[in-house]
C-alpha cells in the first residue's frame, strides 16, 4: 500500500459504523457459526489497513461473507480490490446540480494522494454507463448570478485547453497537473457565481470535460488511480450536461486505458461498446477508429484475438493522416501512427513480437518529434518484441533511448515502462550491452529520485 492511501477497508468498515475491535468481534463471531477459528484482534484489523499484512485466506471468506461478496468473485480478485467500496456520488441523478457537485468534489480532493486502489469497477462501472446511456439529464442553460461571462475568456479558456493538451504530449501528465487544477477551478467557480446564457453553458460545461478527463488522465499518468476515476467521473457528468456525446465517448476511451492498464481489460471494453453505442450515427472516422483501436487494446488483454484483429481492422480503415473538418479539436492526435502504434502493443499482448517491431517502427518513422512520452512508451515496448525474438543488444539500443527521453517528462507511466525494460533484460547481463544499460539506468536521475 502506498503511504497515505485509504485502504478500502477504512471506508467499508466506517461506512457501517463499525471499530476496529467491532469488526474483529464480528469475523470471530462468524468465524465460530461457520467452525473457523481465527482470532483476529484491533491490532489484527489494524495491519491490514496500514497494509502491513493481509487476511490469510479464511480471513478473507469470512469478509466477503460480511460485505455481501459472492465467494467467486472475491477469488477472482486480488485483495483488496474485491473490497466493495461505496461512492453515492456515483449514483446521484444526472443533473445539472449534481455536475457542478461533482466537479467541485474533484477540486475538495485534488490533493489527496489516492494511488493504491479503483473505486469503479464491475458492477459500480455498468451502473454508472448505463445512467450515462440513458438518463435525460437536464441541459446546460442559461444562468443569472454574479458577473457575466465574457465570451473572450470563454474562448481564451479553450484555447488555454489546446495547449495544455499539447503540452501533455511532450511532457507527461505530472508537470501538468497544477495548471490542469487550476484551470479546472476557474471554469467550476464561472458554472456556480457568474451569468451565462444556454451557448455560453454548454461552452463552460464542455470545457469542464476536457479539463477533467485531463486532470485524470494527469492523475492516472503519476499512479493516482483513485483520484484519477473521480475525475473522469465528473468529466462525464459535464461532457452530458454540455450535450456533447463525442466528448463523453473521448473521456470513456481515457477511462479504457485506465482500465486495462490497471489489470481490468473487461472493464475498459465494457467503456468502449458504450461510447461505440453512444455516438453510432453520430460520430467521425477519426472518432471511429480511436474507438475501435481502445476496444482492441482491451479485448488484446482477454486474448480474445479474433474479436481484436476485426477491431484493428475497422480502425485501420477508418483512419486518416490528420484530423478531419468535422472533427473536434480534441481529436489532433488521431493520426495513423496512434492507430500503428496500438496494432503493434496489441500484437506484443497477442505473443507476436516480430509484428510488433514491424508497426512500432513503421509508425516511428511518421511520429512527430512533439510526443516524447509516446516514444518512452513504445521505444520500450519496441525493447520487449526484440527481447523476446533474442535481440538483445538492439533491446538495449531502444531501452537507451527510452532513458535519454525519461529525463524530459514527469510520466509515472514512462518510469513503469522503462522499469519493465530493466527488468526483463536483467537476466541478461552477461552480454556487454545489457551491462552497459543496467548501469546507466541505476545511475538514471529520473529512476534514481522516483
Amino acid at each position: 500500500m502506498v503511504p497515505g492511501a485509504r485502504h478500502p477497508l477504512v471506508q467499508v468498515r466506517r461506512d457501517r459504523g463499525w471499530s476496529q475491535q467491532g469488526l474483529a468481534d464480528r469475523l470471530c463471531a462468524l468465524g465460530a457459526t461457520r467452525g473457523v477459528n481465527i482470532a483476529t484482534t484491533k491490532r489484527t484489523v489494524s495491519t491490514w489497513e496500514n497494509g502491513r499484512h493481509e487476511p490469510d485466506p479464511p480471513a478473507q471468506q469470512l469478509l466477503a461473507v460480511l460485505f455481501g461478496v459472492a465467494d467467486g468473485d472475491r477469488a477472482a480478485i486480488p485483495w483488496p480490490e474485491w473490497i466493495p467500496v461505496e461512492r453515492p456520488d456515483l449514483y446521484a441523478p444526472w443533473t445539472v446540480r449534481s455536475t457542478v457537485a461533482a466537479l467541485e468534489g474533484v477540486q475538495r480532493s485534488a490533493h489527496m494522494d489516492r494511488r493504491a486502489f479503483l473505486t469503479i469497477t464491475g458492477g459500480t462501472l455498468s451502473a454508472v454507463l448505463h445512467g450515462w446511456l440513458t438518463a435525460d439529464p437536464e441541459a446546460a442553460h442559461a444562468v443569472t448570478r454574479g458577473r457575466r461571462v465574457g465570451s473572450a475568456l470563454l474562448t481564451r479558456i479553450e484555447a488555454h485547453i489546446l495547449e495544455l493538451q499539447h503540452a501533455d504530449d511532450a511532457l507527461g501528465g505530472g508537470d501538468l497537473l497544477g495548471e490542469t487544477d487550476a484551470a479546472l477551478a476557474l471554469v467550476t467557480h464561472l458554472l456556480g457565481a457568474c451569468t451565462y446564457t444556454d451557448a455560453q453553458a454548454r461552452r463552460l460545461f464542455a470545457a469542464a470535460a476536457d479539463l477533467g478527463r485531463m486532470a485524470a488522465w494527469g492523475r492516472f499518468d503519476v499512479g493516482r488511480h483513485a483520484a484519477a476515476q473521480t475525475c473522469y467521473h465528473a468529466a462525464l457528468r459535464a461532457a452530458q450536461t454540455s450535450g456533447d456525446r463525442q466528448l463523453g465517448a473521448n473521456t470513456l476511451a481515457f477511462m479504457a486505458i485506465q482500465a486495462y492498464s490497471t489489470g481490468h481489460p473487461r472493464d475498459a471494453d465494457n467503456l468502449v461498446r458504450t461510447a461505440q453505442t453512444a455516438v453510432r450515427g453520430n460520430s467521425t472516422p477519426a472518432i471511429d477508429a480511436m474507438l475501435a483501436a481502445r476496444r482492441a487494446r482491451a479485448l488484446s488483454k482477454t486474448g480474445d484475438a479474433g474479436a481484436c484483429f476485426r477491431e484493428l481492422n475497422r480502425a485501420a480503415d477508418l483512419v486518416g493522416d490528420g484530423p478531419g473538418e468535422d472533427d473536434p479539436p480534441w481529436a489532433y492526435w488521431i493520426m495513423r501512427p496512434e492507430i500503428l502504434m496500438l496494432t503493434g502493443s496489441c500484437m506484443l499482448d497477442l505473443g507476436d513480437p516480430k509484428r510488433a517491431q514491424e508497426l512500432f517502427t513503421e509508425a516511428d518513422r511518421t511520429y512527430g518529434d512533439d510526443y516524447t512520452r509516446t516514444h518512452v512508451l513504445y521505444l520500450s515496448r519496441m525493447s520487449t518484441a526484440l527481447v523476446q525474438q533474442g535481440k538483445i543488444e538492439a533491446a538495449c539500443a531502444h531501452g537507451d533511448h527510452a532513458l535519454d527521453l525519461l529525463d524530459e517528462i514527469n510520466s509515472g507511466r514512462g518510469l513503469d515502462h522503462v522499469r519493465d525494460t530493466v527488468t526483463l533484460l536483467a537476466p541478461h547481463r552477461n552480454v556487454p550491452a545489457v551491462r552497459d544499460y543496467l548501469d546507466k539506468a541505476r545511475n538514471s536521475p529520473a529512476l534514481r529520485t522516483a
